[in-house]
């Protein structure tokens, strides 16, 4: 599959391009991230045009993984494959062209990274080690969940008086802190473990930047959530990697 959805080439991290779930994994936190960063436009439009059009280009790789293995799939039920296989095509559409308006880019964004979960999960219980599986799903939601604490930062920054954006941060803090010390108790190998130490390091440092209701104590730190949430997520999709070639 190549290199990580967003991560610098130097680091030559090659995906499993037989696993689905790995393919899998990678767009739902691709997803996660177009629609995060397709929000970032209005307050950091600079960052947004150079990493967007990469974003995009990235999960569409990883779309072509996935789409293009059915006899990977063939474990499922000719309805779940039919589900795979619809929740692909919309990501598709999705990352090709994203909704303009912020309020339907968010809930649409909300809406398909729902049903890439129920496939990584899906996925997972294919795979020839269950306890692999289950990690790279894990890995995958607690990568997604980083970049959704985000994409709800850029979207209240538009909407500040929504509150159901306000109670979306909150629980989407607690649900990445909860996947992410999951992931610490997990059986990971001592690559694992580093990049692992890299999430951590960004968590306190993202941590820092919001209040209790997983919001930015000031407008101005909200660069700082943008390549903070970036790097957690790639820090854990590099985990989702190597989980595959242990």
């Amino acid at each position: 599959m190549g290199a990580l959805p967003w991560v610098s080439t130097s680091l030559h991290a090659q995906a499993d391009a037989s696993s689905p779930l790995l393919a899998a994994s990678l767009v739902l936190m691709g997803v996660e991230r177009v629609a995060k960063l397709q929000l970032e436009r209005k307050l950091l439009p600079d960052r947004s045009a150079v990493e967007a059009p990469k974003a995009r280009l990235r999960v569409q790789t990883a779309l072509r993984q996935l789409q293009e293995q059915p006899k990977a799939l063939a474990g499922l039920s000719v309805r779940r494959q039919s589900q795979v296989m619809a929740v692909a095509d919309d990501a598709g559409r999705f990352v090709d062209a994203p909704p303009q308006l912020a309020s339907l880019l968010y809930s649409e964004s909300e809406a398909l990274a729902a049903r890439l979960g129920f496939v990584t999960t899906t996925l997972s219980g294919m795979a020839d080690d269950p306890m692999r599986g289950a990690q790279v799903d894990l890995l995958a939601r607690a990568g997604a969940s980083a970049l959704r604490v985000g994409k709800i930062n850029f979207a209240a920054a538009q909407a500040p008086k929504e509150l159901s954006l306000q109670v979306s941060a909150r629980q989407a803090l607690i649900e990445f802190s909860s996947a992410l010390a999951a992931v610490g108790q997990q059986d990971l190998g001592e690559a694992q473990r580093q990049d692992l130490q890299l999430a951590q390091n960004q968590w306190l440092l993202f941590r820092a930047a919001l209040n209790d209701g997983g919001l930015v104590k000031e407008a101005s730190r909200l660069a700082e959530v943008a390549t903070t949430t970036d790097r957690i997520a790639e820090s854990l999709a590099l985990m989702a990697q190597r989980a595959m070639r242990r």
